[in-house]
């Protein structure tokens, strides 16, 4: 086949630049792919997108093409996309499908958003099987998990204990108070019969007298009132 069948479109998107590479590509027409690509990723983009959907590939040296394109951008601080969707490119690029990014158009990768970052880090989503995680991923949640659930029974262990120490205080102070009263009514039952003789006065009743500054006063205070009696 020869070169000049080759069929290289381009549109330029400002910071994005789409290479739609079609037709049969084999030997032949490897130096002029590899020239024309090169020419278009030297430009100011920063997101070449190469749409690769209608391409034909017939030898594996334009494997070592895309890696050499995927290097040189990436020292620019430029990134390479490819852009497919068909089973041929799928196992054309199998070998290398964790080093490209691949993506079935331009605007699947713009959408990407949370999708792409999860999958960098290692969480995958599909239709048929749902979210699956990889090994390390997996390991990490797991771990994460049961940190949790420990952290969470170490606070309420923590949590109980205090709940157990202040029911152990409140049974102490209530116990502490059950002897104080006991204490006081039996000090009430034994000044009792003083009271009653005159020996020891009820202090409720010095409250109406004021407070009594020194023994001379309060003597002649009993005195008056043992003769009111």
């Amino acid at each position: 086949m020869r070169a000049d069948l080759i069929d290289i479109q381009v549109e330029d998107h400002g910071d994005d630049v789409e290479i739609t590479l079609s037709g049969s590509l084999g030997s032949y027409q490897l130096a002029a792919v590899r020239e024309k690509i090169e020419m278009l990723a030297d430009g100011p983009g920063c997101f070449i997108f190469v749409n690769l959907e209608h391409a034909h590939f017939k030898v594996g040296d334009y494997l070592d093409l895309f890696l050499e394109l995927l290097n040189k951008l990436q020292a620019k601080d430029s990134k390479l996309i490819l852009i497919f969707k068909n089973e041929e490119q799928e196992a054309y690029f199998a070998k290398y499908r964790n080093i490209f990014e691949i993506y079935e158009s331009r605007e699947a990768y713009k959408d990407s958003g949370l999708s792409k970052q999860l999958l960098q880090i290692g969480v995958h989503y599909g239709s048929k099987t749902g979210i699956r995680l990889s090994p390390s991923v997996a390991i990490a949640l797991s771990l994460l998990i049961v940190g949790w659930a420990i952290t969470l029974f170490l606070i309420i262990a923590a949590q109980g204990r205090d709940i157990a120490d202040k029911q152990a205080q409140i049974v102490a102070l209530q116990s502490q108070k059950d002897r104080y009263v006991h204490e006081i009514e039996r000090l009430e039952t034994s000044i009792g019969p003083l009271r009653k003789l005159g020996v020891i006065e009820d202090t409720t009743m010095l409250t109406s007298f004021g407070v009594i500054q020194d023994w001379v006063s309060y003597l002649e205070f009993l005195e008056n009132s043992r003769r009111e009696k």
